[in-house]
């Protein structure tokens, strides 16, 4: 009866250290377990954190070499501003202005046609605000058109060497035929005739000017309208330069 109970005992003791065992070993493998977690954790965190500043050392290199760009655009910017400022002064300074553009055309024009640059400056120095003229002169004749060539169809100035005609372009009636006098709406030529032969012509709306030198007299004619068919010509005679 008693070894009975003795046994019994031990089986029971047995059993408690069994569970007891079986406990500390969940407990050592579970705690095993959470150590190794936490070492993954902690692993992964120090690898984030080894590629965030591998990332903070990249935008910081990135950041200089922006910074860098932008110094060296800003340079370039400024030098590019200097050389607009530059050619903007010399395009101020040597292209003329707009209403000198003709003159430097007629400049230009002389040149072709042999006058020196001296000659040019002499005239162009000797040039000035008042002018040394004679009485003007004014007389009419009938421009010429398709339709009418009159002997009044021109006028002579300065001792008749220089005579002054025009030719235009024919009226309109209401029924569109042409008429016998010119188009005052319309350009026309003006011709100035030198003796020997020599001519200078212009051509424009009215009122149109033209000038023309001998020797040392500027000869300028304006030209207006007058009655039907005919123009005015007045004629400057002022000394040259």
């Amino acid at each position: 009866m008693s070894y009975d109970l003795y046994d019994y005992d031990r089986r029971y003791r047995r059993r408690a250290w069994g569970r007891a065992f079986r406990i500390l070993l969940f407990l050592a493998v579970l705690g095993g377990i959470g150590l190794f977690c936490y070492q993954l954790g902690i692993e992964d965190r120090r690898a984030q954190l080894d590629r965030l500043r591998e990332e903070q050392v990249e935008l910081r290199e990135r950041a200089e070499v922006l910074a860098q760009e932008l110094e060296t655009a800003q340079e370039q910017a400024r030098v590019q501003q200097r050389q607009i400022a530059n050619w903007q002064k010399r395009f101020e300074t040597e292209v003329p202005r707009q209403e000198l553009r003709p003159l430097m055309a007629l400049i230009e024009q002389r040149l072709k046609d042999g006058v020196t640059l001296d000659r040019l400056s002499f005239v162009v120095g000797q040039a000035s605000s008042s002018r040394d003229c004679q009485a003007a002169e004014t007389k009419r004749f009938l421009v010429r058109t398709p339709l009418t060539n009159s002997a009044n169809s021109y006028v002579a100035f300065a001792n008749n060497t220089l005579t002054v005609s025009a030719m235009g372009e024919s009226a309109l009636d209401a029924s569109g035929r042409p008429e016998a006098w010119f188009d005052q709406s319309k350009p026309l030529t003006l011709t100035i005739t030198k003796i020997g032969g020599e001519e200078k012509v212009a051509t424009g709306v009215l009122p149109l000017t033209q000038s023309i030198v001998i020797g040392a007299v500027e000869h300028r004619f304006s030209l207006i309208a007058g009655q039907r068919g005919f123009v005015q010509v007045t004629a400057d005679r002022c000394r040259y330069p």
